[in-house]
C-alpha cells in the first residue's frame, strides 16, 4: 500500500522533473528521494518514471496515481484546518444546560458576543434544574452547566465564574424606589413576590429574614428570577433578583436597589468528571467570566 509520504515525493518529482529539485523542496536528501520513487515502483510492480534527456518523465500510470493523489492532499488540507478551527473554538458543538435564572437573560447576551468570531459553531442550550444539569453533564448530554447553586456531586466539578448578588427591584414609581437601600424588613410590608421555602434561593432568603429575627411573607410564589422580574414589570410587586438576571436588561419601568444585610451569590460553571470537557466549552467558560467581570463593573 502506498502511503501519503511516498505519494507527496511521486507527485513532487512529476512537478520539477528531477529529484535534486525535489529534494530541495521536501528538504531530504536526493537519495532519500530515489530511495522512495525505487521502493514505490517495487511496490505497485511497475515502473513510474523513465528518463530522457537527464529529466524523470512520469509513465501514464504515475499521472493516473497522481491525479487521484491530489484529491487526497485536498483532504488532508481540509482537515488540518477543521483542526486548526476546533483548536481555536470557531466551530463544532456547543451544549450547555443552564439553570432557568441564567439561561433566560445572562447566557443569550453572553453567547451573541460569543459567537460573532465563532459563526460556524453549533449551539445546544437546554434549561433545568441542578438536578438536571448533572444528569446531563454525567450521561455525556452536556458539555457545561451554568447554575447559581453549585451542585454537590463526585461526577461533576464545580468552578467559580463571577460574583454577583440580590438585588431589590420594584415599579419606579413605587414608594421602595424612594429607599437607597432597601433592608429585608421593608419586604413584609410591601406586595412581595418571592420563591418557594423549598427552593434553594427561598432558602437563602429566609436565612437573610431569620437575621433579622422575621420570617418572610410574600403574596406570590414563583421558582424563577426571571418571572419575578416580569411580574414586576408589570406592577404586580417587589421582588429580590440576582443581579447576573438583570444584566443587560433595560432599565426603563423598574428601579433596582441594594439590599440589607446582603446577600452574595456566584455564578457555577460545572462540567463533568466522567468524560473530557470540550475546548469550545472551556473557551466559552472563560469567556463568560471576562463577561460577567465586565458587567459588574460596569456603571448601574
Amino acid at each position: 500500500m502506498i502511503n501519503a509520504r511516498q505519494l507527496e515525493v511521486l507527485c513532487t518529482v512529476i512537478e520539477v522533473g528531477t529529484t535534486a529539485r525535489a529534494a530541495e523542496l521536501l528538504a531530504v536528501s536526493q537519495p532519500a528521494v530515489s530511495n522512495m520513487i525505487r521502493h514505490t515502483e517495487d511496490l505497485v510492480g511497475f515502473a513510474l518514471f523513465v528518463r530522457k534527456h537527464g529529466r524523470l518523465v512520469p509513465t501514464q500510470e504515475a499521472l493516473h496515481i497522481a491525479q487521484e493523489a491530489q484529491h487526497l492532499f485536498l483532504q488532508q488540507k481540509r482537515i488540518a484546518a477543521i483542526v486548526d478551527e476546533l483548536r481555536g473554538g470557531t466551530i463544532g458543538r456547543l451544549s450547555i444546560v443552564a439553570t432557568p435564572s441564567i439561561g433566560h437573560g445572562l447566557l443569550p447576551r453572553a453567547l451573541s458576543l460569543f459567537m460573532k468570531t465563532r459563526p460556524k459553531l453549533q449551539l445546544s442550550i437546554e434549561l433545568g434544574s441542578i438536578d438536571e444539569i448533572i444528569r446531563r453533564l454525567v450521561s455525556g448530554r452536556a458539555d457545561l452547566g451554568l447554575s447559581i447553586t453549585p451542585p454537590r456531586h463526585s461526577a461533576v466539578s464545580v468552578h467559580e465564574i463571577g460574583d454577583g448578588e440580590m438585588k431589590c427591584i420594584c415599579p419606579a414609581d413605587h414608594e421602595i424606589a424612594l429607599l437607597q437601600r432597601v433592608s429585608v424588613t421593608n419586604l413584609n410590608q410591601v406586595r412581595h413576590i418571592s420563591y418557594g421555602a423549598r427552593t434553594p434561593l427561598g432558602q437563602a432568603i429566609d436565612s437573610l429574614f431569620s437575621q433579622q429575627g422575621l420570617e418572610r411573607r410574600y403574596f406570590c410564589e414563583v421558582r424563577h428570577t426571571a418571572t419575578a422580574l416580569e411580574m414586576v414589570r408589570n406592577g404586580l410587586g417587589v421582588a429580590l433578583v440576582d443581579s447576573f438576571g438583570l444584566i443587560g436588561q433595560p432599565a426603563e419601568g423598574i428601579a433596582v436597589r441594594p439590599i440589607t444585610p446582603s446577600l452574595p451569590l456566584k455564578t457555577h460553571g460545572i462540567t463533568s468528571n466522567l468524560f473530557p470537557t470540550t475546548n469550545i466549552a472551556l473557551q466559552f467558560q472563560s469567556f463568560l467570566a471576562d463577561y460577567l467581570k465586565e458587567a459588574s463593573s460596569a456603571p448601574a
